[in-house]
């Protein structure tokens, strides 16, 4: 339910996401995450599980979980921008997957110690949030180097329609394995896919990636922040796409925290069921990442992130619908997964790239990261606020609260000047 940024170009042909897999460092970057988004979905799909089911945490503890594992660009976002601006990007995610793979390995270990407790998933959550940060950053500046600038948007296609496909399967898959063991041994899994995802990462060799020095004075470090937000905020579509997802991801946020609670806890699904309409979600979109290349294409970007925004809000109505209805919640939990899958991943598509193409190459980490700053910070202030209106309120409350912010994007779409064009127009893309 998160907003993701990703890219496709608009004038792409249908084989153009085929074709960047024959670029031999772009195919390992692409193997890579393909291991990382698995690891990723599996320890999505484990955390709620072992906190709730096993370690027994209340709502307010559960948001509180949530709130750490996306706190990284809120503590680092912003300097991480203008380090790897400066560093080589490759070692950044090399190490970025060795924390990733100590952080998750410690789960299974504490817990064969009978020494699993909710300040070690916390712990665990604030490691894998920081390294989290410099990936994400790392890996957006990296793609230039590794693809031509025009054939970036095809790379991201092809990144998010593995991702989609990779969500339909692993949720599913991870609760039928948790019928028979215990979640935190699940982690073995998640570890083991980052160090592969290690190994892929060190055979790429992107050309001209390399550290650009350091300039020493505190004053100079704090201008190059100050020069990546300047950016962010002056040019009109970057301004808009940062407004939209920040309030797409508050409203996420909540969602994202409260809805274990209300499934597994106050409806009492099993750990298979809550696997399986994860994966309903994750199938919608992976059907969303194939339609709406095609779409774009034929109506243009602008026009289709219009609709696919437009679905949103109608999409996440019936999580807390589920509240009220609680004997239909099931069904009608699986309806708003479907939906918001197809809205999320269709309205992701429809804009991706758009980011890549308006921001110049030496800037595009302070970008990055300063808009990761802004939108995925939403995230766990979402969650925090989620938290501490089911604990006054209710669960349903939280997730009406969550519904209402998911719908503000739209107007903010309806009222900007872009929802003129069709397209992104011409004179706002950058060549280097």
């Amino acid at each position: 339910m998160v907003h993701t940024d990703t890219s496709t170009s608009a004038f792409a042909t249908d084989d153009d996401a085929t074709e960047v897999l024959k670029v031999p460092d772009f195919r390992r970057l692409w193997a890579a995450n393909g291991f990382r988004y698995a690891a990723s979905e599996v320890a999505g799909f484990a955390l709620p599980v072992t906190a709730l089911l096993l370690l027994h945490a209340r709502p307010l503890v559960m948001s509180l979980i949530f709130v750490c594992s996306r706190a990284g660009f809120l503590t680092v976002g912003l300097p991480a921008g203008v380090w790897i601006d400066r560093w080589r990007k490759k070692p950044v995610m090399v190490w970025a997957d060795v924390a990733y793979a100590v952080a998750f390995g410690s789960i299974p270990v504490a817990y064969f110690l009978d020494a699993l407790t909710v300040a070690q998933l916390i712990v665990v959550a604030l490691v894998i949030s920081t390294a989290g940060v410099f990936f994400e950053v790392a890996h957006s500046s990296v793609l230039p180097y590794v693809l031509p600038r025009p054939r970036v948007a095809d790379g991201n296609a092809r990144l998010q329609t593995s991702q989609t496909a990779l969500q339909a399967i692993s949720p599913s898959v991870a609760g039928v394995v948790t019928q028979s063991v215990a979640a935190p041994v699940l982690y073995c899994f998640v570890g083991l896919c980052h160090l592969v995802s290690l190994l892929l990462l060190r055979r790429i060799h992107p050309s001209g990636d390399v550290a650009r020095g350091r300039t020493t004075p505190e004053r100079e470090f704090r201008r190059e922040i100050a020069d990546g937000m300047s950016v962010l905020f002056k040019q009109p579509l970057l301004r808009l796409l940062l407004n939209q997802a920040a309030l797409n991801n508050v409203g996420a946020g909540i969602i994202l925290a409260m809805l274990p609670v209300f499934l597994l806890e106050e409806i009492g699904i099993s750990a298979w069921m809550f696997g399986l309409l994860s994966t309903l979600g994750a199938l919608a979109g992976f059907a969303a990442s194939l339609l709406a290349p095609r779409l774009r294409r034929r109506f243009g970007e602008i026009r289709m992130a219009i609709v696919f925004s437009a679905l949103a809000p109608f999409a996440v109505v019936a999580a807390p619908l589920a509240a009220v209805f609680r004997d239909v919640a099931v069904p009608l939990i699986a309806l708003a997964e479907v939906l918001i899958g197809v809205a999320i991943v269709g309205r992701s598509v429809s804009t991706a790239g758009l980011r890549a193409r308006v921001t110049p190459n030496a800037y595009m980490g302070r970008v990055t990261a300063a808009y990761s700053v802004v939108v995925q910070g939403a995230t766990p202030l979402g969650a925090l606020a989620g938290g501490l209106i089911a604990n006054h309120w209710s669960t349903g409350t939280a997730l009406w609260a969550g519904a209402v912010a998911m719908g503000v994007p739209l107007v903010l779409l309806l009222l900007s000047p872009i929802r003129h064009h069709s397209r992104l127009p011409e004179e706002w893309e950058v060549r280097g």
